[in-house]
């Protein structure tokens, strides 16, 4: 749809209120499934955004937990750790008020006490540094791979005009295109 829109020359505009809240429960092996299926589909059908998400990631990971690394290496040879520490202190804390902010965005258009109860604003300031690294590891089995499994069906995304099923429930059906 994205596609023949900007085809078609018209322009796209995001509207906050379309926002539609999905709280339902996951195991971490559910979350890393969800959000590098994501990955995997952003990047057959809008790579740039896909490229922008690796490139930034791999910056922000090797920035951040290096830093960490950086501070504990210097420590431990009872080094000098003011700076790198104070540097990686700004660093967490504007990543902290950015996510406040996004979460603070959200809630004005989506009127759920989920998102401002006492789990979700820590969360959400507290656990964005791995969910950078997340996104990192999202980005790179998406390079990787170009299959994906969602509701028993496999498909291999071999393009943004071409979708193939792979296997549907436990059945194998090679190289049948989905209606």
């Amino acid at each position: 749809m994205t596609r023949a829109v900007h085809e078609a020359g018209l322009p796209i505009k995001f509207v906050p209120q379309c926002l539609t809240p999905s709280f339902e429960g996951c195991s971490l092996r559910e979350l890393v499934e969800f959000t590098t299926r994501q990955l995997k589909i952003t990047r057959a059908y809008a790579a740039h955004l896909w490229k922008a998400v690796l490139f930034g990631s791999v910056i922000f990971v090797i920035t951040f937990f290096g830093g960490i690394t950086l501070v504990a290496a210097r420590a431990l040879m009872h080094l000098p750790i003011a700076t790198p520490l104070f540097l990686l202190l700004i660093l967490f804390v504007m990543g902290a008020m950015k996510s406040h902010l996004r979460l603070r965005a959200v809630a004005t258009m989506i009127n759920d006490a989920k998102l401002e109860s006492f789990v979700s604003t820590p969360a959400h300031i507290s656990l964005w540094p791995i969910a950078s690294a997340l996104y990192l590891y999202n980005a790179l089995v998406a390079a990787a791979s170009q299959r994906i499994s969602w509701r028993g069906i496999t498909y291999e995304l071999k393009s943004p005009n071409e979708t193939v099923i792979i296997q549907k429930q436990n059945s194998e059906v090679r190289d049948q295109r989905p209606e």
